[in-house]
């Protein structure tokens, strides 16, 4: 990008914020458009095919369509018939369909005698300018470019209005904790809140705005991120350098919100949320009456059981680049379930097989809107869990219509560590649950470390080294004892533990190049033939 293409963007980013910090949207005015767009999904759905779709005959969704037989009136007689989730579950069970890996490109998709072939950028909304580019967080590789527009980011205001409003901290302090680019995380977040009517007052990053190995472009936006403020005249906050294992600063803020204005609010990283939980409890720090937003990466019970003992109120959000938050939980919600924002997608699941070969239950996503980034339908995201309809709840968001929850949701992508397969959530359960309980510490105090090197693999368990002295025979034993309720975690106990394979080591946690914490990491991958 030359310098004169930067200078545009900055511009670009500078009136988008500019406007949506100056007009945010009013939570009555975003109550009465949700509830509106939920009662017309179908018309909605509709609408996006005859101006998303059908018009563009080259495009992904209107090739599979055509391949299964499907125009504009037979798309419109069966939502008519079934509605519009069972449409889409006649669609799917007809080919029409994208899994994950065809639509990252790495396989063929085949539908009978007929093949296609996709690449991301074949699903961008063609009719919405991109505003600005960014891309995946690339948790374990590159990140996938993505287009963004400030019109979407004004629609993700409305659900922060919304949220904020049902959990009493409309106007309260603000701040975000996500990362500046090349993630679109932390950025896209003080824009949907800003939008929301909470503008956000710090913002900390995970991640050093000049972070080794990215683009000198992106790293030369993070240092116009500053400038934003006084060209907006807006007064956001500038970004912050605090690592997740580095929380004090952010625990500081919380607290003083709270005796400024005896509430606050804050989103983040599940973990980087978890890491200013245990650390506030560990100093006295007590934060009760912050309701923070953690996403970004699964918030499992470990996580949400160390956030509520230092006083926090957790109301995790299931996110997705680039559509933004996409669920949300209320107070009724269980552990990791999420109100599906149902005015913006529909989903529908797809039975397949996840990386140790077990069937799981793959969401596939379809967009709604007109401003959507992506063009979606029956779109896998790389994700599983459950689908629940039609639950009745007396939330604000159940009022609006929104009954389609989301739960206990994870990676397909399989996890090979040291030959042996198993299922990525196996690693969470041990790292926050398991091993805390047995040994000590809490959730990012362990985490499960694959490197592959000149003379071989390695398996390390890495032991944060605040956790005090740890018997690392009894840690190896309560991993085994962990891993024995499956068939492939057993043969994971045979090899990495019985064996020798796996070695402790006291070290801190490795974080990703976003600044996440993962139960498993891998580094030094090999080049396979």
């Amino acid at each position: 990008m030359t310098r004169l293409a930067l200078v545009r963007q900055g511009w670009s980013m500078a009136r988008g914020l500019r406007r949506l910090v100056r007009h945010p949207v009013a939570v009555a005015t975003a109550e009465r458009t949700v509830a509106e767009e939920v009662r017309t999904r179908g018309e909605r759905f509709l609408g996006m095919l005859d101006t998303l779709v059908w018009p563009y005959a080259a495009g992904p969704l209107h090739r599979l369509l055509t391949h299964a037989g499907v125009d504009a009136g037979a798309a419109r007689e069966l939502v008519a018939q079934h509605g519009l989730d069972g449409a889409l579950e006649v669609l799917r069970d007809a080919g029409v369909y994208v899994s994950y890996e065809e639509y990252q490109g790495r396989e063929e998709a085949r539908r009978g005698s007929a093949t296609f072939s996709f690449v991301p950028a074949d699903f961008f909304n063609p009719v919405v300018t991109a505003d600005y580019m960014a891309s995946t967080g690339g948790t374990r590789g590159r990140g996938t470019p993505m287009e963004l527009s400030f019109a979407w980011q004004q629609r993700q205001g409305a659900q922060r209005a919304i949220q904020y409003s049902m959990a009493e901290v409309a106007g309260a302090p603000t701040a975000v904790w996500l990362p500046v680019f090349p993630s679109a995380a932390g950025f896209g977040a003080v824009m949907k809140i800003s939008a929301g009517g909470n503008r956000p007052e710090r913002w900390f990053s995970q991640i050093p705005g000049r972070l080794e190995g990215v683009a000198g472009h992106k790293q030369a936006a993070n240092r116009l991120l500053p400038a934003l403020s006084l060209l907006t005249r807006t007064g956001l906050p500038s970004p912050e350098h605090v690592p997740s294992d580095e929380p004090e600063r952010v625990v500081r803020w919380m607290r003083e919100a709270l005796d400024r204005a005896g509430r606050a609010t804050l989103t983040g990283y599940a973990s980087s949320i978890t890491s200013a939980a245990r650390w506030a409890v560990a100093h006295g720090v007590d934060l009760t009456g912050v309701v923070v937003y953690p996403a970004s990466e699964p918030v499992t019970a470990g996580k949400l059981e160390a956030m509520r003992a230092a006083g926090l109120d957790p109301r995790p959000m299931y996110a997705l680049v680039p559509e933004g938050t996409i669920g949300l939980a209320c107070p009724a919600c269980g552990d990791e379930e999420y109100h599906l924002w149902e005015q913006e997608l529909a989903v529908t699941t797809r039975r397949r097989p996840r990386g140790d070969g077990t069937d799981v239950d793959a969401y596939c996503l379809t967009s709604l809107d007109r401003l959507a980034p992506r063009v979606l339908l029956n779109v896998e995201n790389d994700d599983y869990g459950e689908l629940r309809r039609d639950v009745a709840c007396d939330c604000a968001l159940g009022r609006l219509g929104l009954g389609t929850r989301l739960a206990h949701i994870r990676g397909i992508s399989k996890v090979v560590a040291a030959g042996v397969t198993l299922e990525g959530a196996t690693f969470d359960e041990i790292a926050e649950t398991a091993l805390p309980a047995l040994v000590g510490g809490g959730p990012g105090d362990y985490q499960f470390v694959e490197e592959d090197g000149a003379t071989g693999t390695t398996l390390t368990l890495r032991i944060h080294p605040q956790v005090g002295p740890v018997d690392e025979g009894a840690a190896l034993r309560a991993v085994q004892d962990a891993l024995a309720t499956t068939d492939n975690g057993l043969l994971a106990a045979s090899v990495w533990v019985a064996d020798g394979g796996l070695r402790v080591e006291r070290r801190a946690p490795t974080l990703t190049k976003a600044g996440k914490l993962l139960s498993y990491e891998r580094i030094g991958r090999l080049t396979s033939n």
